[in-house]
């Protein structure tokens, strides 16, 4: 187990948002931008889903958007680490790519075209004892 010290925050999933290694610097969302027609993609495409090349390149992602659409869980699945009830939603970034999330705080009081924010929470610890992170969103802060 991870002494304090040496604790690392990972993603639970790689490839979807990046951890610096800086304690003071937060977590963000990275997708990808075709160089050619500009469209943005999340998570990390290789080939662009609006022309077809594969002229993308990494881009760290705002992580704000506004709620497209979403619906309400009541279920708990096996092995979830969210517990119900809780709001599944589709944002649309800022950037102009969608992103398939949950929001647990005040999930009641989701709505379309509401402004939202991601943030990240530690969902379980690996074995090493290191924290392992989720991407969340909630209402955006002023």
């Amino acid at each position: 187990m991870a002494d304090e010290a040496a604790k690392k925050r990972l993603p639970l999933r790689p490839h979807i948002f990046r951890v610096p290694e800086n304690p003071g610097e937060k977590p963000y969302l990275v997708g990808s931008r075709c160089r050619e027609c500009g469209d943005t993609f999340f998570p990390v495409r290789k080939v662009c889903l609006g022309c077809g090349k594969e002229t993308l390149e990494e881009k760290a992602l705002s992580g704000k958007g506004k709620v497209y659409t979403y619906t309400v869980a009541r279920q708990q699945l096996p092995g979830a680490y969210v517990q119900v009830p809780y709001a599944i939603a589709v944002v649309t970034l800022e950037e102009g790519c969608s992103i398939h999330t949950v929001v647990t705080e005040d999930w009641e009081k989701v709505a379309i075209d509401q402004d939202v924010e991601v943030y990240f929470e530690k969902v379980a610890s690996d074995e090493e004892g290191n924290d392992l992170l989720a991407y969340k969103f909630r209402a955006a802060r002023a």
